[in-house]
């Protein structure tokens, strides 16, 4: 696996529509807890639904989860290319 600094962006900066894979955190120990515990941890891939510049509305699965931007900001991800068409 990548390790976090590797091409790594957070994840506000990708952008609504976006599927990533999670490649690590930054920040507190308390925070990477806290996203861990929603299931947010490496090798997780997600899709960025909505942007609103102050949250992010994310999809892991068939889980929704809503994100404040502090968050958001401290979970580094790895852009990935899109594989299904629509």
């Amino acid at each position: 696996m990548r390790s976090p600094s590797e091409a790594s962006l957070p994840l506000p900066m990708v952008g609504e529509g976006s599927h990533v894979r999670v490649v690590g955190f930054s920040g507190s120990q308390r925070n990477a807890r806290r996203l861990a515990e929603m299931g947010l941890h490496p090798g997780v891939i997600l899709t960025v639904l909505r942007d609103t510049g102050g949250s992010l509305l994310v999809a892991v699965g068939d889980t929704r989860l809503a994100l404040s931007y502090g968050m958001a900001q401290a979970v580094l991800v790895c852009p990935l290319e899109r594989e299904i068409h629509e």
